[in-house]
């Protein structure tokens, strides 16, 4: 989100692009985020069901995880190259393109993750979505106060390639989950919200 709300401001010095030309700048995570749905949900459900397979019926929530290994090298690649892109100035289309490998590995990781947590509480559904986008939009309103300036500040390069070293570290969590997520769903108990 970060990206989208402050994508004009690096573009437009950098390319001198206008009005016309950023909106058509931005197709490329409509296609990439279009091109995510149509994979992720082809290779969140293969990765399900073989899992169902191999476990004679069974199936565990942080199954849902494994496909993030292999979107996280994406995310992390298209943060660093669109750093690289717009500090030494590559042609807009390269720049598209880092940007769209970017947006592709977060639409399969939002997936994923987005399927744990509603496939770990189903009967708290509304609550787990509710929780999500209020932590998705948070994030995003956040960050647009400070990305541009922490890019002026610093560059691109590092600036993004912190973002991508963020995501990296992230994959701890992922691997905790995976170890211990269903140990922590049974200690803490069963949800007790209003609507459950």
């Amino acid at each position: 989100m970060g990206i989208n709300t402050t994508l004009a401001i690096f573009v437009t010095p950098l390319y001198g692009f206008g009005p016309r030309q950023i909106g058509f700048f931005y197709f490329t995570p409509v296609v990439a985020v279009t091109l995510g749905e149509a994979i992720g949900h082809w290779l969140h459900d293969a990765n399900a069901k073989r899992y169902i397979r191999s476990h004679k019926g069974h199936f565990e929530p942080e199954v849902r995880l494994y496909v993030i290994y292999l979107a996280l090298p994406l995310v992390i690649i298209g943060l660093v190259l669109f750093g690289q892109a717009m500090e030494d100035a590559w042609h807009y289309m390269a720049t598209a393109v880092v940007w769209g490998l970017y947006v592709f590995g977060i639409m399969i990781t939002t997936v994923a993750l987005n399927s744990y947590c509603l496939d770990s509480y189903p009967e708290a559904s509304g609550e787990v979505c509710a929780w999500l986008n209020f932590s998705r939009t948070v994030g995003g309103f956040i960050i647009s106060y400070f990305q541009v300036r922490w890019a002026e500040a610093q560059g691109t390069k590092l600036s993004f390639g912190i973002q991508g070293a963020v995501c990296a570290f992230a994959v701890v969590f992922i691997i905790a989950l995976q170890i211990w997520g269903k140990k922590l769903r049974v200690w803490a108990g069963p949800l007790n919200f209003a609507t459950v």
